[in-house]
């Protein structure tokens, strides 16, 4: 019996349902799911409420050293505030479709900086932001 997961986007992240932020500007490839090895057995199961975070490369170079097919963080923002500022937008229109509180923006907010400071680091910020 095969394995059935909802379509993806080019990112790995799915297209259908209300796309948060996260997903909507991403860092990442987030799955709801993760397939078992089949060392660990059940080969057709799905690890039981366990998803994955896939961060994309930072740059351009790392993207072609590793051979992702997926575009680098430096490929796809200008700069932290570019990205944080597409964050808030995504956030702005859930609020005003009614599915998220403005109360929430600022923690989104806070964790879509903290998860940049993460994954880029502080050399790229440096040389992408001169």
């Amino acid at each position: 019996m095969p394995l059935l997961v909802p379509q993806v986007d080019e990112d790995g992240n799915e297209r259908s349902g209300i796309r948060l932020p996260d997903v909507a500007v991403p860092l990442a490839t987030y799955t709801g799911w993760n397939f078992r090895k089949p060392e660990i057995g059940a080969p057709n199961e799905l690890v039981s409420l366990l998803g994955s975070s896939i961060p994309f490369p930072a740059t351009r170079a790392a993207r072609d050293a590793a051979k992702d097919p997926r575009r680098s963080i430096e490929e796809r923002y200008h700069s932290r505030e570019d990205y944080l500022a597409r964050v808030e937008q995504a956030a702005d229109a859930l609020v005003k479709s009614g599915y998220l509180l403005i109360d929430d923006e600022p923690r989104i907010l806070q964790r879509a900086g903290d998860t940049w400071d993460l994954l880029v680091p502080e050399k790229d910020r440096n040389r992408r932001e001169r």
